[in-house]
C-alpha cells in the first residue's frame, strides 16, 4: 500500500530540483542558449533530452542532443482554481489561495502519485496541485519563468537556472525570449509529431497548444487553440532513437479548455520511503513527510505500473529523474486544427504537475502551411 502523509504543511521541505520537464521537438526558445558555449551557460545538472540522435550533450560532450535549460522554465506557487500563483510554494499540500475549488481528476488510474489514497479525504494530499483539474491552475507567463520564480531570492523547489546573455533568473519567457525558427513545418488539418522529455518527474499531465506569432502570447490565446491527441499514437523514445509504443492515458472530462484532450504523464515517478500499518492506515515515516510509497525504507517504488517491463534495470522508463539508462522521452501525436490560417505560429507545452503546485511550461516555433492531402 502507498503511503500518504497527514496535511500538515510538512510539504514546505526543501528539495533540491535541478530542472523538470522540457519540450525536445521541436526544440523550444527557452531552449536558446544552446547557442552559448558550454562554460557561459553550464547548469548543475543540463536538461536531458532523447531524439533521434545518440544521448544528449553536457558539459564534458558536445555530442547529442542540446536543450540547454529549456527545463529551468515554469510556474511555481498554482493551486487549482486560484487567480495567480504565490510563485513560492512548492510542494505545499492546502488550497494556496482558499477557494476552495474541488478536484475534478479523482480516479486512481488518472492520478499519477499517491493513487491509493481516497480522492478529496485528508490522505489524498496532492487534491490541490493543478493535474488535479487540468488547466484550471493558473499560470504566471504560459512560456515559462526562468527559475520558475521571478523573486531573485531562494524559494523552495525552484530550479537552479544559470544566467546568461539571453536570460536571467524571473525572466517571463513570453517576453525576453524571441523567436527562434526550428525549420518545423505542419500541414494544417494533418497530423504533427511532437516530444517532450522529462528531468526530474512530479507526476500529472498535459496538452499541447498553438498561439498566432502575431498576438500575444497568454494563457488565454494558448487555450483557444488546443491540440488533441491521435489515440494508439504515443512512444517512448531513448537516446539511442529506439522506440517502443506504449498504451496512453487520455483525459477530456474536468478539464480546461473543456471537452480538449490531455495526456497523462504515463512515466511513474519514484520515490523513497512511506509504508502501511497492518490495518492498512496510512501513517508517516520519520523524515519523510509527503510521501507516498510503499514500506519505511531506502527502496525506491514507482508510484505505478510503468509502461515498459524494466526486467534488472529500474528507472528504464520511470523515475523522478533521468535513467542511468538512459535519457527517455515521450512521443505524442497530434492533430493540427483544420479552421486554422497559415502562417507561423508559437507552439506551447503546457505540463500540470500533481506531485508539485507547479505549472512546467515551452514555447516553440513552427510553421503551419495548407495541406498537401488530396492534392
Amino acid at each position: 500500500m502507498y503511503f500518504v502523509a497527514s496535511i500538515l504543511i510538512l510539504g514546505l521541505h526543501v528539495l533540491d530540483v535541478k530542472g523538470h520537464g522540457a519540450m525536445v521537438s521541436p526544440l523550444s526558445r527557452n531552449a536558446i542558449d544552446r547557442q552559448l558555449p558550454w562554460d557561459q551557460r553550464t547548469p548543475p545538472a543540463p536538461c536531458t533530452c532523447a531524439n533521434s540522435t545518440a544521448g544528449s550533450a553536457g558539459p564534458d560532450s558536445k555530442e547529442g542532443c542540446d536543450n540547454a535549460q529549456a527545463c529551468y522554465w515554469y510556474s511555481q506557487g498554482c493551486s487549482i482554481g486560484c487567480p495567480t500563483c504565490d510563485s513560492v510554494s512548492g510542494r505545499v499540500q492546502i488550497d494556496l489561495c482558499g477557494l476552495g475549488k474541488k478536484a475534478t481528476i479523482n480516479e486512481p488510474h488518472l492520478r499519477t502519485v499517491n493513487r491509493n489514497a481516497t480522492a478529496g479525504s485528508i490522505y489524498d494530499i496532492y487534491k490541490h496541485n493543478p493535474w488535479r483539474a487540468p488547466g484550471s491552475a493558473p499560470v504566471v507567463d504560459p512560456c515559462g519563468l526562468a527559475g520558475g520564480t521571478p523573486l531573485g531570492t531562494w524559494a523552495p523547489e525552484w530550479g537552479n537556472y544559470v544566467n546568461t546573455t539571453y536570460a536571467s533568473h524571473g525572466d517571463y519567457g513570453s517576453k525576453v525570449l524571441p523567436e527562434f525558427p526550428t525549420n518545423t513545418v505542419w500541414q494544417i488539418g494533418d497530423e504533427a509529431e511532437v516530444i517532450w522529455q522529462i528531468t526530474a518527474n512530479h507526476g500529472g499531465g498535459y496538452q499541447y497548444r498553438l498561439c498566432p506569432i502575431d498576438e500575444e502570447l497568454t494563457e488565454e490565446c494558448f487555450q483557444k487553440h488546443p491540440l488533441n491527441f491521435i489515440k494508439g499514437s504515443q512512444y517512448l523514445q531513448w537516446n539511442n532513437g529506439s522506440r517502443l509504443h506504449i498504451k496512453e492515458t487520455y483525459v477530456d472530462q474536468g478539464v480546461i479548455p473543456e471537452g480538449y484532450t490531455w495526456s497523462m504523464n504515463p512515466i511513474p515517478p519514484r520515490c523513497l520511503g512511506g509504508g502501511c500499518s497492518e490495518d492498512n492506515e496510512c501513517k508517516p515515516c520519520p523524515g519523510t513527510p509527503g510521501s507516498d510509497c510503499t514500506n519505511c525504507d531506502d527502496t525506491p517504488y514507482p508510484s505505478f505500473e510503468p509502461p515498459c517491463d524494466e526486467g534488472n534495470k529500474p528507472g528504464l522508463c520511470s523515475g523522478n529523474q533521468a535513467s542511468k539508462w538512459g535519457a527517455v522521452s515521450v512521443v505524442d501525436h497530434v492533430t493540427v486544427p483544420s479552421d486554422l490560417k497559415p502562417g507561423k505560429y508559437v507552439l506551447g507545452w503546457r505540463l500540470d504537475c500533481e506531485a508539485t503546485a507547479q505549472v512546467w511550461s515551452n514555447c516553440a516555433d513552427i510553421l503551419l502551411e495548407p495541406s498537401t492531402l488530396g492534392v
